[in-house]
């Protein structure tokens, strides 16, 4: 185990919160999937909002999407992992062959701009290198990153190298790169260090992204501010934070994506439930919000700290449970 791990919750297993980190960001996916796009007040206005899974239904009242499946924030995840688990290294050539093979298939889902822009790019012969968008600051970089914390969650080291490539795969903007960099390097921390402490995480979250972005760090250092902030007026002032602001909404932005997920999951001291409704609440790209949020409480609290109506009823939960445990066990294990 690393030294400088804390006794309070031993009990978790490191193990366990590689599958805790994966089957939590796949529950809230799944549960913001049929919101996605929806602005806050018809958010709030759905009953039991995390009770169960609802399907995506279109403008036409068609289901486009079943209850209990996941978006593309879950498939690339998984995707990730799957390719370091392949490669046993974060390998950006690898990720990106696997991308454009699945494209090719039409087996990639719920896909934004960025993201079909480099398919379309490798697909004309560009080299992963040279195909990302280098313009957007969506979200695609940031929601897929966890693994890459995973990975190195022993000692920490090379997360920022890799962090930078699995990213640069689809995205190289920086206000796209610094979140996840960022997000990789929290949940490399979260692994290691017990209790939660915000002020700890922030600090993580601030100094590995301010050298990519600086404006990143300073929208993470916000956090501080809004966790003293009743839930209304700290809504009200991230909603003003993206840079393509809305009304009433947040739209897929990954610096404010970020800040969203780190106010939700501090707010609610790291509790699923209250965590994951939080980041449902903002309103916009809310399927990446818990999708992300509930990454980090997810990995915090472990299994048993997950909603058991929600894990038995998504999709391939038996398929991302594996997955989680063989990234685990190509770590290394235990310490």
């Amino acid at each position: 185990m690393a030294d400088y791990w804390e006794d309070d919750i031993e009990d978790i297993e490191v193990e366990d919160m590689f599958v805790g980190a994966l089957l939590g960001g796949a529950i809230g996916d799944t549960l913001g999937c049929f919101c996605e796009g929806w602005d806050r007040d018809r958010v709030k206005a759905v009953e039991g909002l995390t009770d169960h899974y609802r399907g995506r239904v279109n403008r036409e009242g068609v289901l486009t999407r079943p209850a209990g499946e996941y978006t593309d924030d879950t498939q690339q995840t998984i995707v990730l992992v799957e390719s370091i688990i392949a490669c046993e290294k974060v390998d950006p050539e690898d990720l990106s062959n696997r991308f454009l093979a699945m494209w090719r298939e039409g087996l990639l889902q719920m896909y934004g701009r960025a993201f079909r822009e480099t398919l379309e790019r490798l697909d004309r012969g560009l080299a992963w290198s040279e195909a990302a968008s280098k313009d957007h600051p969506s979200n695609g970089a940031i929601m897929k990153i966890a693994p890459v914390g995973l990975w190195h969650w022993a000692t920490g080291e090379n997360i920022l190298e890799d962090a930078i490539s699995a990213s640069h795969v689809t995205h190289q903007d920086p206000r796209a790169v610094a979140p996840a960099v960022a997000m990789a390097h929290v949940v490399g921390h979260l692994v290691t260090h017990r209790p939660l402490d915000g002020n700890e995480v922030l600090d993580v979250a601030e100094w590995s992204a301010r050298p990519i972005c600086e404006s990143t760090g300073e929208l993470i250092a916000q956090v501080r501010t809004l966790l003293t902030m009743n839930e209304e007026d700290a809504w009200a002032t991230m909603v003003q934070m993206p840079e393509a602001a809305r009304e009433n909404a947040i739209p897929s932005e990954a610096q404010a994506t970020l800040v969203v997920a780190l106010e939700a999951f501090l707010r609610s001291e790291g509790e699923f439930i209250p965590t994951v409704e939080r980041a449902l609440l903002t309103g916009g790209d809310v399927d990446t919000f818990a999708a992300i949020a509930g990454t980090l409480s997810g990995l915090y609290n472990g299994t048993s700290g997950l909603p058991q109506h929600l894990v038995e009823t998504l999709v391939e939960r038996t398929r991302i449970e594996s997955l989680a445990r063989e990234l685990y066990e190509k770590t290394g294990g235990a310490l």
